[in-house]
């Protein structure tokens, strides 16, 4: 009996002693130096993440709103799936693996933080393909980079130390254990995650994304932002059929067929007359007719040729991310550029019915001059394909005038006249180069002018920067005269895009003497259009709302050019109560409304009284379906296709 008790005791405190062991074995399977780790890799990189939605301004101040509540679970809930799949992927090394992914996104979240400031998106896929930009950005990057950026490397070498202690102390566990520990939370995790991330999806506002990929950053976060922009670069560009389909280019010549055809305004007054466009570097409209506080004109000499010319005052520029070279296209096609990326890297191998190929058609040289190397914005390829037959570049000039980027204004228009034959109609499209952002160049840091209180401010290197293009463009106008050019020409100058971004704002109302909100800073996303010639009227302003696509049909009209497949209006047969522009981010400008794609909402003019949907959306859907029509014509290639009875050479 009494051994009966003992051998019941003995096995009794067995059992006690591997249920213990067993206790010990689940506590040994949990990791907590990678917990640990893991809690740190997630606070870093919502940190970074949130850092970019402030430094932006898309989500305001980070204020406890529905959209930023939503944004900010759906941004901890994709850091969880990244966690989950590198747990899924790596038995071993995962901490090194969060580690090496903290890294990567501490790359691009820079870059994003970089570019927005400059171009208002963050970066996509398709820029990737133009990395090669970069070196010719340098300076521009540098002047973008605040100190507050040092946020964003902080916690790197934090992680990397515990990392290396973590590797040389951490405790042995069972590996079988361990690994289905792993596997179910995992598993667990990314469910967790694809369950949050479409409900938060669910409740936002998803249409406007196709217009304007920030509502992504702002509803959902950065993180999934570059998980859609994978996936929608996948699908525009592997999964989507590139054919033209019978009902596309049905649609295509009904758009055409109904569009307003040209009035006979002006028409022909410049016909067989040389053609002079400039595309003048970051020129906005507000320089215009402006001076400084020391009394001096910003831009004399554009100011004296408005006496001479029609004055276009109400113009938006259209750009997407291709920046300068979309404005090219703009004027020069009368198509939108892309939503994403830039044409000229994305689809040089199109057929397009251009302005130089219409002038081509009459017998005309075409030429394009711009200082820069010409595969910068892949130039080179594009300017072929849009029937230009000389691309003059940097390596055609000499360089005797440095200032920024390269060749000088001044002597760029010098050396440029004298690629022209002269003794043919020609047309030249000539790009200038020296006010580029960031405008601080070394040229400028000893250029007399008197800026005031914004001397050292972006505001006031600007002032200089464009001052001196004026000049230039004096200086250019004057030999245009004494080669006997300007009594026989078409000349246009325009803006490409902004100068001062939005993080400069502050700087830019101060010195127009206004308020900032969202509407008035929209309203000076403008640019001069300055049209002289044969037939044009002097010292005339014409306010009609339009935009850089309105330049070819406009041109078109006073030189009588078949121009069938614009999108753009002809200024001059176009009354002020029908002007529109419609920006490629979608937001539209008209006569009677402003509306802001970035928040979806609409604004009287006259007034700035919120509009109700009622009063506008249908309006509003009709200025978006250029949109759509011009991204079925780029994207599919479609003017190769229809209206195959008219021919452009």
């Amino acid at each position: 009996m009494l051994n009966t008790i003992a051998l019941n005791k003995k096995n009794n405190k067995s059992d006690r002693i591997n249920h213990s062991v067993k206790k010990i074995n689940i506590f040994n399977s949990i990791d907590f130096g990678e917990i640990l780790f893991l809690l740190l890799f997630t606070v870093s990189v919502a940190f970074k993440c949130f850092y970019f939605q402030y430094d932006s301004r898309l989500n305001g101040n980070l204020e406890f709103t529905e959209i930023n509540k939503n944004m900010i679970i759906s941004s901890i809930a994709v850091i969880f799936a990244i966690i989950a799949i590198i747990s899924l992927i790596f038995f071993k090394g995962r901490k090194t693996a969060l580690f090496v992914v903290n890294i990567l996104i501490t790359i691009l979240v820079l870059a994003d933080t970089i570019y927005f400031r400059y171009y208002y998106s963050a970066m996509t896929v398709s820029l990737i393909y133009q990395v090669g930009l970069v070196g010719s950005i340098g300076d521009s990057i540098k002047d973008l980079l605040n100190k507050s950026d040092l946020l964003l490397l902080a916690d790197l070498p934090v992680m990397l130390i515990i990392l290396i202690c973590l590797s040389k102390y951490q405790r042995k566990v069972q590996k079988v254990t361990k690994f289905s520990f792993r596997i179910i939370i995992s598993v667990t995790l990314a469910a967790f995650s694809i369950f949050t991330i479409k409900t938060v999806y669910g409740k936002t506002d998803n249409d406007i994304y196709n217009y304007d990929t920030n509502h992504v950053i702002k509803q959902m976060g950065l993180l999934y932002y570059h998980y859609y922009d994978a996936r929608e670069f996948v699908k525009d560009n592997y999964l989507i059929d590139r054919n033209l389909t019978s009902d596309d280019k049905a649609e295509l010549e009904q758009f055409f067929e109904n569009k307003k055809k040209t009035g006979e305004n002006f028409k022909g007054v410049a016909e067989g007359k040389n053609l002079i466009i400039v595309q003048v570097e970051a020129l906005q409209h507000f320089v215009i007719n402006r001076k400084t506080e020391a009394g001096a004109e910003i831009t004399p000499n554009l100011n004296k040729l408005l006496k001479e010319s029609t004055y276009f005052d109400n113009i938006y520029f259209q750009i997407g991310s291709g920046n300068t070279s979309d404005a090219e296209f703009l004027s020069n096609n009368s198509l939108y550029p892309l939503r994403d990326g830039s044409i000229y890297f994305r689809y040089p191998g199109n057929t397009f019915f251009s302005l130089p190929k219409a002038l081509k058609a009459k017998g005309y040289n075409t030429y394009a001059f711009h200082a820069n190397n010409s595969s910068f914005w892949n130039r080179s390829a594009m300017y072929q394909a849009v029937g230009f037959d000389y691309f003059i570049s940097n390596r055609d000039y000499v360089l005797d005038e440095y200032i920024g980027w390269g060749l000088g204004d001044t002597s760029f228009f010098r050396q440029s006249l004298d690629f022209i034959d002269k003794t043919k109609p020609f047309y030249s499209f000539l790009i200038t180069l020296s006010s580029h952002h960031p405008f601080n160049f070394e040229y400028f840091q000893t250029y007399e002018f008197d800026v005031g209180k914004y001397e050292g401010t972006l505001l006031g290197d600007y002032l200089k920067a464009i001052n001196y293009a004026d000049s230039a463009l004096g200086r250019f106008i004057e030999m245009l005269k004494e080669q006997g050019l300007y009594d026989n020409t078409l000349l246009v100058i325009y803006g490409d895009h902004q100068a001062i971004i939005k993080s400069h704002s502050e700087e830019l109302f101060d010195f127009i003497g206004e308020e900032y909100n969202e509407i008035n800073w929209i309203k000076e996303q403008k640019v001069p259009l300055i049209i002289h010639g044969p037939g044009i009227e002097n010292d005339k302003v014409i306010s009609t709302i339009g935009g850089e696509i309105d330049i070819y049909p406009t041109i078109a009209n006073l030189m009588n050019l078949e121009a069938p497949f614009v999108l753009g209006k002809d200024l001059l047969n176009t009354a002020p109560e029908e002007g529109y522009a419609v920006l490629r981010d979608g937001t539209v400008i008209t006569d009677n409304f402003i509306y802001i794609c970035s928040m979806d909402k609409a604004f009287e003019l006259s007034t700035g009284r919120e509009m109700s949907q009622e009063e506008y959306k249908s309006e509003l859907e009709t200025y978006h379906y250029e949109l759509r029509i011009s991204d079925i014509i780029n994207q599919k290639d479609a003017l190769k296709y229809i209206n195959k009875n008219y021919k452009q050479n």
